[in-house]
């Protein structure tokens, strides 16, 4: 049975100051040449990670030092068409760098000796900040990488310098409609959604810390 709820969902959020840590993130299907079927967790405190500007005019992050062996490495690399600088949106259509065609994305996981021939995937671009060098210091972005055209995958969440996830949980509940805003500024984002967790900043709502953010969600009870 399913209950309508008709009030709504009300979580009041102020944001906390910006994080400088890194996560990443790996999940590889089982198949997956480059990950080998694994899971994989990096952060500031298990790995040396950095960033850094590719000859593609995109972003490159390098894995190293991992579990305290210096030949245990990962690097991904992420390029815009047509040689333009990374933006936030949703990259699809992605070949291997750097023999991307002009027209289409690029983009490249490789580590320990594996790398893809050919590949098809995709990268989202959630959050990106440059410095007066254009040098990257915020990245918040995903990306899913088949080799050879095969279907295994592997998918990858980066997350640097940026402000963590704000929204609500809808545990419990088939949600169909939120409304983000940020009360601050008075920018306001409304969504048609069937997720149970929102992200109000992956909807494109810009906030910067002590902010104050608002999160009404409808739906429907699930029982």
């Amino acid at each position: 049975m399913k209950i309508f709820i008709r009030s709504l969902l009300l979580f009041l959020v102020s944001t906390p100051l910006v994080s400088a840590d890194t996560t990443i993130e790996l999940n590889s299907d089982p198949g997956d040449y480059i990950g080998q079927g694994q899971t994989y967790n990096y952060d500031d405190s298990n790995a040396d990670i950095r960033y850094s500007r590719n000859y593609d005019n995109g972003i490159t992050v390098n894995i190293g030092n991992l579990a305290g062996d210096p030949f245990f490495w990962w690097a991904l690399n992420l390029a815009a068409p047509a040689n333009g600088e990374i933006q936030l949106g949703v990259y699809s259509g992605a070949e291997r760098v750097p023999f991307q065609s002009f027209e289409n994305p690029g983009l490249s996981f490789t580590g320990n000796g594996r790398g893809c021939n050919t590949l098809t995937g995709s990268f989202d671009v959630y959050e990106v900040a440059y410095d007066g060098g254009r040098n990257v210091t915020a990245l918040s972005a995903s990306f899913e990488q088949h080799c050879e055209g095969n279907t295994p995958a592997l998918r990858g969440e980066i997350v640097f310098n940026t402000i963590p996830p704000v929204g609500v949980s809808a545990i419990g509940m088939a949600p169909y409609n939120v409304v983000c805003k940020n009360r601050s500024t008075g920018q306001k984002i409304a969504r048609n959604l069937s997720e149970s967790f929102v992200d109000c900043k992956k909807l494109g709502l810009n906030i910067q810390p002590g902010d104050d953010v608002q999160v009404r969600i409808r739906g429907i009870a699930e029982q």
